[in-house]
């Protein structure tokens, strides 16, 4: 697998997929964030905050940042088939849900699910369900949006540092049925069969693995050193 270096901004962190580009927030150590953005050419720009969560969340972010207790780039988020958006910021433990008008219907806190840990990523998952990554649990789970309440998972919420399968799954990345696994702790991808309910290991790589996904401009992982493109 040939690996092909875009930038060494947003590393050990997350990138972000926009309407026709990659997002990245360099955090400056907590204050004063710096927003980027690369396209087809892979040259890196910067732009402002309001370019990022039109890109990331919509024209209505400010409306649904109203009703965040943190600011809006702090969150992951995913959207569902009927435009209703989903968003987790670890340093909280609730998933909280907006309509397509940015009215709120959903605000799910973290002692119904995951025993305690936090939640680092979230993405859907038809006709109706949450995948989230617990890393600190060495856990991921499936949760029933309707029913709000856990429906699947990989591991057993462990306080303990190491755990095998998974280890540290920083993210995940819902494609169809299957669930796409990145570990931080032993580098390693898992694809989850969500049908099957069968685990497979795609790749163990050299460097750490914060983040996978696939887009329409290419699939990207997160390292500790850098975003890069996985190259056919």
């Amino acid at each position: 697998m040939q690996l092909k270096k875009i930038t060494d901004k947003g590393k050990t962190g997350n990138f972000y997929v926009g309407n026709s580009e990659i997002l990245i927030i360099s955090w400056n150590n907590g204050t004063n964030p710096d927003f980027f953005a690369f396209g087809e050419s892979r040259e890196l720009q910067q732009v402002d905050k309001g370019y990022f969560a039109i890109e990331t969340v919509g024209e209505n972010y400010r409306l649904i940042e109203e009703q965040l207790p943190s600011n809006i780039e702090s969150y992951k988020s995913t959207k569902d088939g009927k435009g209703n958006q989903y968003f987790c910021f670890y340093q909280e433990g609730i998933i909280h849900g907006f309509d397509k008008n940015a009215e709120r219907i959903l605000e799910w806190g973290a002692d119904e699910i995951g025993l305690g840990h936090p939640i680092y990523d979230i993405d859907y998952q038809f006709p109706d369900f949450l995948w989230l990554a617990f890393p600190t649990g060495q856990t991921v789970a499936q949760a029933s949006i309707s029913e709000q309440k856990e429906t699947y998972k990989i591991g057993d919420y462990t306080w303990e540092d190491k755990y095998d399968p998974l280890s540290y799954p920083e993210s995940l990345f819902v494609k169809g049925n299957f669930v796409f696994i990145p570990n931080m702790g032993n580098n390693k991808l898992f694809r989850f069969d969500n049908e099957a309910k069968k685990l497979e290991l795609i790749e163990t790589f050299e460097k750490k693995l914060w983040q996978y996904e696939e887009t329409d401009l290419g699939t990207f992982i997160v390292t500790d050193t850098g975003i890069y493109e996985i190259e056919k």
